[in-house]
């Protein structure tokens, strides 16, 4: 026998005893005192073909071992199945545990952040690119959550506009809805789409459209998926600065202002427990002074891409001299782009019960704003 043979039976022999020895430990209690004596006769046997290296002993005496553990211990049917149903309920439940007790995923789904965090954002694109077809199209929306789309007529008439629904404005013809991914210019009148970041709209209000015609077109890009920290705020005040989940449950009037029960709405916070806050000249003010710490408050005001905080009729801050006065364990939060954010400037400030925690890391989709969140 060479050295190869004799390595393999060594790894034989050792996995034979370990096996005989693991049968008679989960059997000890249940199994007849017959096998359990075969099964230890046999372990006995093979230790001692192993210690005297009796090589023409030790395959044998491994083939007798193994069969006396699989008397002591019978194999359950379908091992395999069985191995991949238990792997897939501890990783199922790992998995539920995390988000229950640890760490939550959630998808940022409207513009209220931008561009800090995206929700579902669009551009114009007529017809398909080469990257919108077969097997590409499937990369780019697995990778980058973007798609080409298009919306057409499945009837006659004119096009008029019939409200919002699921973060969508929606056009009709006749009692037929179509849900459009546009965004309205900061300030515009009641539809004034921004041409550059929405799909684009190959018809105005009012006109007649046919069955069969392209009502818009465009490349939509996923809106960005987040972890959310759920035990921060059990070892840590919530800070300034930090963008937040809260559950919009604990928000006294969210029936009279739309906002749906049992979701949850992502914001930064700017206000504290004790403060009074108001804006000035799109700045954040808190106890009469600007802010500009962290850095996300001062990148509001002079980064081109923000135009920092304004005022809004019918909101709890219509003018620059209105102010919101914090309680204890009270906090206010606002969005990134509050030109377009239904937040603390209309339904006043949050509850600490509130807050599931902060914002910490951008997993999906791939592009500028994967990574830590800022």
């Amino acid at each position: 026998m060479n050295y190869f043979e004799k390595r393999r039976l060594k790894k034989t022999v050792h996995g034979v005893r370990h096996l005989v020895r693991h049968a008679q430990r989960m059997r000890e209690d249940v199994a007849p005192a017959g096998e359990l004596a075969a099964a230890q006769a046999a372990e006995t046997a093979l230790a001692g073909a192993w210690r005297a290296r009796d090589w023409d002993r030790l395959e044998p005496a491994c083939e007798a071992a193994a069969a006396a553990a699989e008397q002591l211990m019978p194999p359950r049917p379908f091992p395999k199945w069985r191995e991949n149903v238990e792997v897939l309920v501890v990783a199922v439940s790992l998995a539920m545990a995390c988000r229950t007790y640890f760490i939550q995923p959630f998808k940022i789904p409207t513009g209220s952040m931008q561009p800090t965090l995206n929700g579902v954002t669009a551009q114009p694109q007529e017809g398909k690119r080469w990257s919108d077809r077969l097997p590409f199209n499937l990369v780019n929306l697995a990778l980058f959550g973007e798609r080409y789309v298009e919306v057409r007529a499945r009837n006659s008439g004119r096009l008029e506009y019939a409200g919002n629904m699921n973060d969508q404005y929606v056009l009709r013809i006749g009692a037929e809805l179509y849900p459009l991914w546009v965004a309205m210019k900061p300030d515009s009148p009641f539809f004034n789409p921004d041409p550059d970041k929405s799909m684009k709209l190959n018809f105005n209000l009012g006109d007649r459209v046919e069955a069969g015609q392209l009502i818009a077109s465009g490349r939509v890009r996923q809106g960005d998926h987040i972890f959310v920290n759920k035990v921060a705020n059990n070892f840590a005040r919530p800070k300034r600065g930090q963008v937040v989940v809260f559950d919009t449950n604990y928000i006294p009037e969210k029936e009279r202002l739309g906002i749906r029960p049992d979701s949850f709405y992502i914001k930064r916070l700017v206000g504290l427990p004790g403060e009074t806050i108001s804006i000035r000249d799109r700045h954040l003010v808190v106890d009469g002074q600007s802010v500009t710490e962290p850095f996300a408050f001062k990148r509001l005001t002079t980064d081109p891409r923000y135009r920092g905080y304004v005022t809004r009729p019918n909101s709890r801050l219509p003018t620059e001299s209105a102010e919101i006065r914090l309680g204890e364990k009270q906090f206010l939060p606002f969005g990134d782009n509050t030109y377009s954010s239904l937040d603390g400037r209309y339904f006043g400030p949050v509850s600490e019960q509130a807050l599931v925690g902060p914002s910490f890391f951008v997993y999906w989709p791939l592009g500028p704003h994967w990574g830590i969140s800022r």
